[in-house]
């Protein structure tokens, strides 16, 4: 019995990764065309009496009635003609005005009634499993959008990763930040703790996000605010960078024996991307970007926050071009979920993904 006992250190890590499982959940947040319920419209079809008609009235049809781009227009030798709300008299005269030929016409004002069709494309394969009750849909799954619905989108290691930054978050407000919001910005590749930042009792959270991207850029040789904190000194011929880490909360995590696996420091900046960079390079890959130039602004990173962000904070993060954001608490200014979902709208120039804590 013993042999097929794993040795007591191992027994232990695997406890401690049941124990981050049972404590936390992380969900993707997608904008609401991923959620929203199935919604119908009325539309005016037709059965054709023969299939011969069918070539004819489909080619008509595409080219002076283009609808139903996310439906197949015909169902056995069931046609859809146009939306019930477009006709404004009669289905025969809408058909004249749209100069649909008179032996279609014909065909189209045979044996017509109302049907209801889903007003929509489907984003995930449970929406389209709804809208096919109704009619044939057309539907190219997004595997990705899939594994982000289903929780499948993270390996096991990383899922582990996550939730131990989600208890640190907690570590470190309660143990250096008096309860206040504590912030992580985390290179995915290794993965590599890059900057932490703390708001105080004087200053809101918004503050903790605004402070973390400027202790990014003083991993990158900048930075604009005036901070009393110390900050850790890079080693002579450092490979990477500790310079956007407080000293007082590094020296926390290397006094923990929790933390003692994890890693620290950021790529240094390589020479001449940072000047040669432009707004189009950055945009075109964020995610490959960061290996590919080195460091720039947020590019790449993944953001970890005690609460959600307001909506200057996440435009912020807009601007950074953060990869992802983590966070574990809702506030009642959030942009994120509670009050907007900056994430989606679609004519921002740069996109990243949200996640939440789930307890």
């Amino acid at each position: 019995m013993n042999m097929l006992m794993p040795p007591a250190a191992k027994r232990a890590k695997q406890t401690a990764h049941l124990e981050l499982d049972d404590v936390y959940g992380i969900k993707a947040l997608l904008s609401d065309e991923y959620k929203k319920d199935i919604t119908l419209i009325k539309v005016h079809s037709c059965q054709l009496e023969s299939k011969q008609q069918l070539q004819a009235v489909i080619q008509e049809l595409a080219q002076k009635l283009p609808h139903f781009q996310h439906l197949k227009r015909v169902h056995d030798r069931n046609v859809l003609i146009c939306p019930t709300a477009d006709i404004k008299d009669t289905l025969e005269l809408h058909l004249k005005q749209h100069q649909i030929s008179d032996n279609v016409l014909q065909a189209l004002c045979r044996n017509v009634n109302v049907v209801e069709v889903p007003a929509s494309s489907a984003k995930l394969r449970v929406q389209y499993d709804q809208m096919i009750k109704y009619w044939p849909c057309k539907f190219h799954p997004d595997k990705y959008a899939e594994s982000l619905q289903n929780g499948s989108n993270f390996t096991v290691s990383q899922r582990l990763f996550h939730k131990r930054m989600a208890q640190l978050l907690r570590s470190l407000s309660k143990d250096l930040n008096e309860d206040q919001p504590v912030a992580i910005c985390v290179d995915p590749r290794q993965p590599s703790i890059v900057a932490i930042a703390g708001s105080n009792s004087d200053s809101s959270h918004q503050h903790c996000v605004m402070w973390l991207v400027d202790h990014v850029a003083r991993s990158q040789q900048g930075g604009a605010w005036q901070s009393q904190l110390d900050f850790v000194q890079d080693k002579q011929n450092t490979r990477r960078t500790l310079r956007g880490l407080p000293q007082t909360y590094y020296d926390y995590l290397q006094r923990h024996e929790h933390c003692q696996d994890l890693q620290y420091g950021a790529e240094l900046p390589r020479r001449g991307y940072s000047e040669q960079s432009t707004d189009d390079q950055v945009t075109s890959a964020d995610n490959d970007n960061l290996s590919k130039y080195g460091p720039y602004l947020c590019t790449g990173y993944d953001i970890y926050l005690l609460r959600e962000p307001c909506l200057m904070c996440s435009m912020a993060l807009v601007h950074s071009r953060v990869k992802r954001i983590f966070f574990l608490e809702q506030s009642e200014n959030g942009a994120l979920t509670t009050s907007f979902q900056l994430h989606s709208v679609k004519e921002l120039n740069h996109h990243y993904e949200v996640f939440q804590f789930t307890t």
